[in-house]
């Protein structure tokens, strides 16, 4: 009963404003073939000629320009022109490598999940896999917090839908599978479910509190504490008897019974 209960409570929650925002940018239909740490060639093992190797350093060049543009700019207005000039590559070159500049915002946003996986695997938190997806979720919020108005324009722009599906919902479930890592803490007969849904409501909450957060719903703590809110109340229904006790106990300090 509680654990339904409070399934229920966290889908109302977050579920029905997140599902929108995804679909709005295609993620609803790209959850598959990501895996957090760099490019497709990488990822395999394979390793990158030399051709691949400048078209890297090319495209880190223009995001790294449009993520100065967006400090110093304090709006993400600028043109592609300036953006190719702040980089200092030809003017086509921004087009030839993301096609949009919607694109462009969408690949900021994948390199600062990047950052939250890198973080996450330096700091190394130890635990269970419950502390280890509330450890994820205050480094991924810290990290958005460091330049709270970039990352505001960054993820805020994602509900522009772009000429192809995004890769930042299967990025996101790949940090979330990242923090749960074995499943210790979880009630092994539940292990296999866990692997299989969790990553995916993680995501599905991490991107409705982001939402509520950029609209100035929720404020810097609000966010966090929403985020762990949800947290503890998705884990409450894979969770050992034991650690059901503990979260429940999270919940209550929360403010969330």
């Amino acid at each position: 009963m509680i654990r339904k209960v409070f399934w229920v409570l966290i889908c109302r929650f977050t579920r029905v404003r997140c599902i929108v925002h995804l679909y709005l940018y295609h993620d609803i239909e790209n959850s598959q073939g990501l895996v957090i740490g760099g490019s497709k060639a990488m990822v395999d093992g394979a390793p990158q000629s030399l051709r691949e190797r400048n078209r890297q350093s090319a495209r880190d060049m223009v995001l790294d320009a449009a993520e100065r543009l967006l400090q110093t700019g304090g709006t993400a207005d600028f043109s592609m022109r300036a953006l190719a000039a702040e980089a200092g590559v030809g003017f086509a070159t921004p087009f030839n490598h993301f096609g949009s500049k919607t694109a462009i915002m969408q690949a900021l946003s994948s390199r600062m999940i990047e950052r939250m996986a890198a973080r996450f695997q330096h700091e190394a938190p130890p635990g269970d896999a419950i502390e280890r997806v509330l450890a994820m979720q205050r480094i991924s919020v810290g990290l958005l917090l460091e330049q709270p108005e970039i990352s505001r324009m960054v993820v805020g722009s994602l509900g522009q839908a772009g000429a192809a599906p995004s890769t930042v919902r299967p990025q996101s479930e790949a940090i979330w599978s990242l923090a749960l890592g074995a499943c210790s803490g979880i009630a092994p007969k539940m292990v296999r479910r866990a692997q299989a849904v969790l990553p995916q409501q993680l995501a599905f909450l991490f991107r409705g509190c982001v939402s509520f957060w950029i609209a100035s719903e929720l404020d810097d703590h609000e966010f966090l504490q929403a985020l762990e809110t949800g947290a503890s109340t998705l884990l409450l229904a894979f969770t050992t008897v034991g650690r059901q006790a503990y979260l429940l106990e999270r919940i209550r300090t929360l403010g969330g019974s």
